[in-house]
């Protein structure tokens, strides 16, 4: 009889100096240990204790929930960090932050002490960006911000959370171009550094905070910029997670997942956050390039990597085990989900709309290629019908949360607005059978009901503020007007409806400077 060798899941050699004269678990990691080179020795046994007491989270937590915003100058936590580093290229020249005049605060680059308290603070970051772009877990964020030296990652992607906070912020509004124009610069210098001898991946190469310094550009560029310019950067982050191989973390065929399950000291929290990276740049490949008409960057048959965890869990560092996309999908395709609420979280949601959304655009597309080829109704109308029970069985899903959510209130719009879609796909076949006749009108009624469930959805969105309403959500709300425009004959109501809409829009466009927004709330 063969014996099976025992794998050890403690790693060979010996603890780190410092961890062992703290007292810390060490990973035994060389040239050094994870923890320390995560958060800096002075924070590793702070750290380690968070791990084994999960209060400490909420603790930390609470040191940043006050407002700082008319806070004294001696009062900032922050007031003794040193300057931002300067960037320098290749050839050893200093990409220069503007800097303000001796009357100004003192300057981290670009940003006041003052500026940096209320940029930080949960009023403007963690709460009107966190919401539709979860990537980041607070305390870890608060931990290795207040580290006096950074990798270049980690001040490009702190330039990004200003630029897009400043955007939402009245006080703000004057800086946030000029941050948007310095964040760019930052990360277009750190592309070029960048080594390209050795393989990309999350350890080597380019480090997650680049990626979601990219996801955040995106964003920013879609509100403030273009839709065009945004689908170029948002390809530019995806090009970065599929280099990192973040589309399969969990693959279980995968070496390092397996050497991951026998690792005693897993960094879940840092695992999840490159699970949010990846979705948060898949959602915007699939939704700006629907907006542009454009193929995608990122494929769907490859992703191994799992849904995002619920937000509390990320958040208190609690490690949960969610599906995988295919999972989900197929449950949906056979119906097998219950009506009891939802499965996943509501980033996870917004993540399954996203593949919905990109599953009817490719339809679409194939749609235009079959009819030049003359076979367009070769398994057209089953495929039609395969993606509308697709996306009915997740209308039900969805139905039964009542949260009021940006990311869950815009996935609700996002499918109600698919199925508008989906009819514009059967209106735009050249020729058509009985059957088919029979079948739009069906769809006909359906889309009457779809789109009255927009217009209340959108009244329930009114109850977030304009400043924390999903930045794509003009993307839903153009199809809709563009429905209602040409098909006035199904619904007397479509004309106020198309007024209420139009509104939103002018509204959400007014929110990109908050000095004109209806809705103003300086905080």
């Amino acid at each position: 009889m063969v014996s099976t060798p025992t794998i050890s899941r403690q790693r060979p050699g010996s603890a780190c100096e410092e961890c062992r004269r703290r007292k810390v678990r060490c990973d035994r990691r060389r040239p050094q240990c994870q923890v320390c080179f995560e958060t800096g020795i002075e924070s590793a046994l702070e750290r380690c204790l968070a791990d084994q007491h999960p209060e400490i989270n909420h603790q930390m937590a609470s040191l940043f929930n006050s407002s700082l915003v008319d806070m004294d100058p001696g009062d900032d936590p922050l007031k003794d960090l040193p300057s931002l580093p300067d960037f320098s290229d290749d050839r050893g020249t200093d990409i220069k932050s503007p800097t303000s005049s001796d009357s100004q605060p003192r300057t981290t680059g670009l940003v006041s002490e003052f500026m940096r308290a209320d940029l930080d603070s949960d009023q403007l970051y963690f709460d009107r960006v966190h919401p539709f772009a979860p990537i980041l877990q607070r305390w870890r964020y608060h931990v290795w911000a207040k580290l006096g030296k950074k990798t270049d990652a980690q001040t490009c992607l702190q330039y990004a959370m200003w630029t897009v906070a400043a955007s939402l912020s009245a006080q703000f509004q004057s800086f946030r171009d000029t941050l948007y124009q310095e964040t760019r610069q930052m990360l277009d210098s750190l592309e070029v550094r960048t080594p390209r001898s050795v393989t990309m991946s999350v350890s080597s190469g380019p480090g997650i905070e680049q990626a979601q310094a990219w996801v955040l550009v995106s964003i920013y560029e879609y509100m403030h910029l273009s839709p065009q310019q945004a689908w170029m950067s948002a390809g530019r982050c995806c090009r970065l997670v599929l280099g990192m191989r973040l589309y399969e973390l969990d693959d279980p065929n995968n070496p390092i997942t397996m050497a991951r399950e026998q690792d005693e000291f897993v960094d879940w929290t840092g695992l999840e956050e490159q699970r949010r990276t990846f979705w948060m740049a898949y959602s915007l490949d699939r939704f700006i390039s629907f907006h542009n008409g454009l193929p995608f960057t990122l494929n769907e048959q490859l992703i191994s990597t799992r849904l995002p965890a619920p937000e509390e869990e990320f958040q208190a560092g609690q490690p949960v085990v969610t599906r995988f996309l295919a999972e989900v999908m197929a449950r949906s395709c056979l119906g097998g989900e219950t009506a009891g609420g939802m499965v996943v979280s509501p980033f996870g949601e917004s993540v399954v709309l996203a593949t919905i959304c990109g599953r009817a655009l490719s339809h679409r597309q194939k749609l235009a290629v079959e009819q030049i080829n003359g076979d367009v109704f070769d398994g057209l109308w089953t495929r039609h019908q395969w993606l509308h029970e697709l996306l009915s069985h997740r209308i039900q899903v969805l139905s039964t949360s009542t949260q009021v959510d940006s990311m869950l209130i815009f996935a609700r719009i996002v499918a109600q607005t698919m199925v508008l879609y989906l009819h514009n796909v059967l209106e735009s076949i050249v020729w058509k059978t009985g059957d088919h006749l029979l079948g739009i009108i069906e769809y006909e009624r359906l889309c009457v009901l779809a789109a009255h469930e927009v217009v209340n959805l959108v009244k329930l969105q009114g109850q977030l503020g304009y400043f924390k309403v999903h930045p794509l959500t003009p993307i839903p709300l153009m199809m809709c007007t563009e429905f209602f425009t040409a098909h006035g004959y199904l619904d007397s109501s479509f004309d106020g409806m198309l007024r209420e809409l139009l509104e939103c829009l002018q509204d959400l466009d007014r929110a990109k400077n908050p000095v004109q927004s209806p809705q103003l709330s300086v905080t």
